[in-house]
């Protein structure tokens, strides 16, 4: 059901960005901001069409980083499942599947989607564009991300470390066996999306690392859970930090045209602390 809900919800955000095109006068400023989101979604998806030399050294590098990772993922699998008691196993079981309240579910779009609908909402609301493009690229991160790994199990399939303590069985093409849906990560691509769109996109200051360290929590969470070998959960942080800062990118680029036309600052209010932005 949860795969489901995702497609149908990047399904209805391009249709409505459809919608918003056909209808310019009904939506006002929403048509602007669903013609961003479906365009980032987009702009993401057909990054590689334009892939320069200096990403094609990155892509391969980052490759070749969950290849060397490859060759330990048996190890760590064993090793926590036999050091349940070491400080990082006991620091992440809060985040694991068997706690009191699922919050390795913030990687997923049953919790992303919802929490990036409230932020949008409230940014409309209290009229602050940045709190409105939060709830846009953490949407926008996500839905990219579910794409982009449909894609990839089309393609090839990998027996979770749940299913085999043989970290290389792999099938080609892919499956619809979600027990096979170890390669990659979709829980740390989603979260690390978000980390990553927010890092780039807003100065946090000292808060700047609070994002990555709980989207590297799920990561080692789901890991520990049997979801995803060593190397499935750094493939996946790796994409979900290339498209968050992606999106990031192409926001920044839009409020720096638009203050340059109007000379504008602009803020992302939080409950306790306010960040101001100039640029």
């Amino acid at each position: 059901m949860r795969r489901i809900f995702e497609r149908l919800t990047a399904v209805a955000a391009l249709c409505l960005a459809t919608i918003a095109n056909a209808q310019r006068p009904a939506l006002g400023p929403e048509r602007d901001d669903l013609r961003h989101f479906g365009g980032d979604v987009w702009g993401v998806w057909t990054a590689p069409a334009h892939i320069t030399s200096r990403d094609a050294l990155d892509a391969a590098g980052a490759m070749g980083v969950v290849g060397l990772l490859a060759i330990k993922d048996s190890a760590v699998w064993v090793w926590m499942n036999t050091h349940p008691n070491t400080l990082v196993m006991r620091a992440i079981r809060p985040i694991r599947e068997e706690w009191r309240y699922p919050l390795y579910e913030l990687g997923s779009g049953q919790y992303i989607l919802p929490l990036s609908a409230v932020l949008y909402t409230s940014g409309r609301l209290a009229n602050n564009a940045s709190l409105r493009d939060a709830g846009l690229g953490c949407a926008t991160g996500h839905l990219t991300s579910a794409g982009l790994r449909d894609v990839i199990y089309a393609l090839i399939s990998r027996a979770r470390p749940r299913i085999t303590p043989e970290p290389y069985h792999f099938g080609f093409p892919g499956t619809k066996n979600w027990d096979w849906h170890s390669f990659l990560s979709g829980h740390i691509a989603n979260s690390m999306s978000c980390a990553s769109f927010i890092s780039h996109r807003y100065s946090l200051g000292p808060l700047e690392a609070l994002p990555y360290m709980y989207s590297g929590a799920i990561g080692l969470g789901r890991m520990a859970d049997g979801r995803h070998w060593f190397s499935d959960t750094m493939a996946g942080a790796l994409m979900g930090f290339a498209i968050g800062r992606t999106v990031a990118n192409r926001q920044l680029g839009r409020v720096a045209r638009q203050s340059a036309l109007a000379g504008n600052r602009e803020e992302f209010p939080a409950p306790l602390i306010r960040w101001s932005f100039s640029f």
